[in-house]
């Protein structure tokens, strides 16, 4: 049997920022691996009940099922074309 122990405290939002500019490169390079994980679950909650998004959703698999796709490989060989 566990059990959790959490712990909240208050901090202000300038404290928070005074804290993380204190961090040494690799805390802070977990602190961004820890936002861009939390940030990314937020935004997929949210899309999953934004109508805007399941539209965009349906049309991307409308194209895909109709071939109306390039290959990585298409996509790079038409952009060095341009390039040329």
């Amino acid at each position: 049997m566990s059990s959790e122990k959490t712990v909240k405290i208050g901090i202000s939002f300038e404290s928070l920022l005074e804290a993380i500019s204190s961090l040494a490169v690799p805390e802070k390079r977990k602190l961004w691996e820890l936002l861009e994980t939390e940030l990314f679950q937020d935004e997929e909650e949210e899309g999953e009940d934004n109508p805007e998004t399941i539209a965009e959703i349906q049309a991307a698999r409308t194209d895909y099922q109709a071939g109306n796709y390039l290959t990585l490989d298409q996509y790079l060989a038409q952009r060095e074309r341009k390039s040329s």
